[in-house]
């Protein structure tokens, strides 16, 4: 099979009782919200709100090394506003935390180990379900609860060997060694956990950004003595990062993300050139980063883009993202970065033809491939590549039409970049026309009676949901979900221009994080491919005199 060029379907009608004028001034709203949150320089640089995760981690390692202070007491009252929390995990967590600090028994929570591992677990992918099973152990541990009958050491308590990114690597020795106080084993397994936790220097940095790794770091560098100073200084550090509700955020920064997705979004829209012009030579700057990758086991992504310029951590997720951008924006000038992070992605494709997330070897995702296909997009020469990949997502779809979780709690957000990523195949490619039309069929079906999609079939719809499903069925032919969609987002705009609901987004999987803007960017990309396909919402934006831009060639209709 020979990828050929895309097949372009034809252009939308304007959807029943959608206003032209309406989405033109609700997109131009969203664009100055959005243009108004970037630097000077163009970076977007959200704060990462804080979570009960994190927070109760910090609470329960104030409480085990003796700190008292406003800052211990600010965080301990942003846990109890969360004892009532409707999530489950966030209310356990919160209330174990609030109870260790008081000095209480844990109860009979033990029962809740089991249920909250079963619940986490269904939520992420089955390849790192044992992974995160252990790690619910060992945050539970940590705030008290006895460890179920079926807790065990990472790998066996053997020295891991398998591929694993660098925050995998150390998520799994900070496991290791929390789980062996608690069972009571030491071993040149431990020995060698031991050696990569203080690896990352946790005394004096709050390494690669990654709040949640410091705060397993410390944990696990508490029950292991001879490490006291360390964890104090470590606790010092910790608290240079508390947000203003008293609570600690899952990680410091995602600019480079915030960043690359943004300018889509924008550049989708038709936003001023200019400002989308700054925004890709500083992301064309943060390409590949300097900062030692040693704790990686396997190939790493190198050359490409991480989350954030503080971060080591190269990803096939930012840089496909960082890619479409700077080659939607202007391909010329940044011809040799573009090439580069090509080379780089191409690097850790799998021999099934899929792409992981961070490093050659381990498991291709399909969320992750279809982001890759939209990045190889305009490269003729990768067509073998992408045919492989392409072939990976038909292999990879469920019965149902849709995909594994991916870095998402949205069902549809790997739906939508594989419906993306089947843009780029060419007419001889009927597994891709037949997994598209599935895509497209089960997007339908889910859709609300209310016009918008929640993150699971038959949850309450969100703004977020709704903007995966809306860009989905822009690439389809049917202009009447199209329409109820836009009007179920049009109707819930701010008076700010910007969005609201639930955050989406998942790090570890499937633990929920929020930057707010990664709400309001996805309905702008929404909002820009409804523009794109549907001739007459095409004008210009309101107050401007600008022309909406052709989206990356990957999503382009006529």
């Amino acid at each position: 099979m020979k990828i050929a060029d895309p097949v372009r379907p034809a252009p939308l009608p304007l959807p029943e009782h959608v206003s032209p004028d309406q989405v033109h001034q609700a997109t131009a709203r969203l664009v100055a919200y959005i243009s108004g949150r970037t630097d000077d320089d163009g970076a977007i640089r959200e704060q990462c709100e804080s979570r009960v995760l994190e927070s109760a981690l910090a609470l329960a390692l104030m409480t085990r090394t003796g700190v008292d202070s406003p800052a211990r007491d600010r965080l301990l009252a942003y846990l109890r506003g969360h004892q009532e929390s409707p999530d489950k995990l966030d209310r356990v967590l919160a209330s174990r935390a609030v109870a260790t600090a008081a000095g209480r028994e844990p109860g009979a929570d033990s029962a809740l180990v089991a249920t909250l591992a079963s619940g986490v677990l269904g939520a992420a992918p089955g390849f790192i379900s044992t992974r995160r099973r252990l790690m619910v152990y060992a945050v539970l541990s940590v705030l008290g609860c006895p460890l179920p009958a079926d807790a065990e050491l990472p790998g066996g308590g053997e020295v891991p060997t398998d591929p694993l990114h660098s925050w995998a690597a150390v998520q799994q020795a900070s496991i290791m060694l929390i789980l062996a106080g608690a069972l009571g084993v030491r071993n040149r397994a431990t020995e060698a956990a031991l050696d990569t936790l203080l690896a990352t220097d946790p005394g004096a940095t709050v390494w690669e950004g990654y709040v949640l790794m410091h705060l397993l770091v410390l944990h696990a560098l508490a029950g292991t003595p001879g490490h006291e100073e360390t964890v104090r200084r470590g606790v010092t550090t910790l608290l240079r990062h508390q947000r203003a509700d008293g609570g600690f955020p899952f990680v410091l920064e995602m600019h480079n993300w915030c960043t690359s997705t943004g300018g889509l979004a924008l550049h989708a829209a038709g936003a001023d050139p200019a400002l989308l012009r700054r925004m890709a030579s500083t992301l064309a700057a943060q390409r590949g980063g300097a900062a030692l990758r040693s704790l990686s086991r396997g190939e790493a992504l190198t050359g490409g883009w991480s989350m954030s310029p503080l971060v080591a951590q190269n990803d096939v997720d930012d840089t496909s993202c960082a890619l479409e951008f700077l080659q939607a924006v202007d391909p010329v000038a940044h011809a040799g970065t573009v090439r580069e992070g090509v080379a780089a992605l191409l690097a850790v494709q799998g021999a099934d033809g899929g792409f992981p997330t961070y490093v050659g070897g381990a498991s291709s995702e399909p969320c992750m491939t279809a982001a890759a296909v939209c990045a190889l997009g305009p490269h003729p020469a990768t067509a073998p590549q992408r045919e492989r990949a392409l072939a990976f997502l038909a292999d990879s779809q469920l019965a149902d039409g849709g995909f594994e979780p991916g870095w998402s709690r949205s069902r549809l957000h790997s739906l939508f970049r594989v419906r993306l990523a089947a843009c780029t195949a060419g007419p001889d490619d009927p597994r891709s026309a037949a997994m598209a039309a599935r895509i497209e069929r089960t997007v339908r079906e889910t859709q609300n009676a209310d016009g918008g999609w929640g993150m699971q079939p038959g949850d309450p719809s969100d703004d977020i949901s709704t903007a995966y499903g809306l860009i989905t069925l822009c690439h389809a032919d049917d202009p009447r979900p199209v329409g109820a969609a836009l009007t179920w987002l049009l109707e819930r705009q701010k008076a700010d221009g910007s969005y609201g609901g639930p955050p989406d987004m998942v790090g570890p999987r499937p633990f929920a994080y929020h930057f707010p803007l990664l709400t309001d960017i996805p309905v702008l990309l929404a909002l820009g491919h409804a523009r794109a396909r549907v001739p007459e919402l095409r004008g210009a934006l309101a107050g401007r005199g600008a022309s909406p831009s052709p989206l990356p060639a990957s999503t382009t209709s006529p």
